[in-house]
């Protein structure tokens, strides 16, 4: 391999955009973005010239880039129903891969990948992005430290107006063919992947979903067509050391842009950290309990970090405590299976009985 990581990106939409070509940009020496593929064959060629990648190295057909023998690694930034065929066919060329969230459509289908992953040894990462923004680590080191003493409740809520823009389309998030669910998969697995990052598992769950804007127009004529996907989603869950999770989602808030807000109390304190138009996290610890007094505290600057650099270096065998790799995914597929499943049969869906199969889409 060369002194540079050859990126081969899959899908030139907005997560590729705002995302992972800017961290593989932020790291010149480390990696370059080599090829493209997007099956828009008009956006391919607008992000070939912005991204500075010729012609000849922009695919229509990711099996055609995969086949070129171009690039050192893959980078899937696809919506979620063709995320495992596209790993699949990277295993297939021994390329490393990384996977956006959630893995797959169903448990199932994340499972057999996940098999021909250990099958293979091919390096594999997730894009739990949450994992690599510096807040998220500071707060997770704080709890691990020990400061707030046992665990009491975990609260997390992620809500955002984007299902209400204006005019906006039945794109693929809004099919459950092509996106598997709403709200629970695409702000959820990152709310769930950061639970289980600050050390809780989930033991089951219970939640609630639905959808208030049911119809949308195409995105390709003037058809009004329905909405298969969930706007949000209300999940009630026990870890393994009984710590009540309560994880709110949802895509139409009014009057909101995006809050998210992670809660954590304990027996000697609690931190909480908001992202509202600003961030901050404040906490309250020991003698300050009693008096409720609450400090604000900065991350230090050696807790930023980059995801698209944290592929690369698992790439070249350098994986760290905040790596998010496949089997990390697999972990979340599972409560966002439970979930669906909990909503479908209005009950507690243990973890355990999604991996053993008593319970499945």
């Amino acid at each position: 391999m060369d002194k540079k990581v050859k990126i081969g990106i899959i899908g030139c939409g907005g997560i590729a955009t705002w995302t992972h070509v800017p961290g593989y940009k932020a790291i010149p020496d480390m990696a370059e973005v080599y090829a493209l593929c997007d099956i828009d064959e008009e956006k391919l060629r607008k992000k070939g010239e912005e991204w500075g990648v010729p012609v000849e190295r922009q695919f229509l057909d990711y099996k055609d880039l995969i086949a070129s023998g171009l690039v050192d690694a893959i980078d899937i930034c696809t919506p979620n129903h063709v995320h495992c065929e596209i790993a699949h066919a990277a295993i297939d060329a021994g390329l490393p891969f990384s996977i956006e969230k959630p893995i797959g459509l169903t448990y199932e289908e994340a499972k057999k990948l996940a098999d021909a992953v250990e099958k293979t040894g091919t390096p594999s990462f997730v894009c739990f992005s949450w994992r690599y923004r510096e807040y998220t680590r500071y707060v997770r080191d704080i709890i691990k430290s020990g400061k707030l003493g046992k665990i009491y409740h975990i609260y997390v809520t992620c809500i955002k107006d984007s299902g209400l823009w204006e005019g906006r389309k039945l794109e693929w998030r809004f099919d459950k063919n092509k996106g598997g669910t709403g709200v629970l998969g695409d702000l959820g697995s990152h709310m769930v992947d950061i639970v289980r990052f600050w050390g809780e598992e989930f033991d089951g769950v219970f939640a609630q979903r639905d959808t208030y804007i049911k119809e949308r127009m195409r995105e390709d004529c003037d058809e009004i067509a329905e909405v298969t996907t969930d706007d949000w989603c209300n999940i009630n869950g026990i870890s393994k050391n009984g710590i009540p999770i309560t994880i709110a989602l949802s895509r139409v808030a009014t009057t909101i842009d995006s809050r998210i807000e992670f809660d954590v109390m304990g027996e000697n304190g609690r931190i909480r950290y908001v992202n509202d138009n600003g961030q901050y996290i404040e906490a309250c610890f020991g003698e300050d309990v009693k008096a409720r007094k609450f400090e604000r505290l900065t991350p230090p600057d050696s807790y930023e970090g980059n995801q698209s650099k944290s592929f690369v270096d698992m790439i070249l065998g350098r994986k760290d405590q905040y790596t998010s790799e496949l089997c990390h995914g697999m972990e979340c597929q599972k409560v966002l299976e439970a979930a669906q499943i909990s909503c479908d049969e209005k009950k507690y869906i243990r973890i355990e009985d999604v991996e053993n199969g008593t319970y499945r889409l």
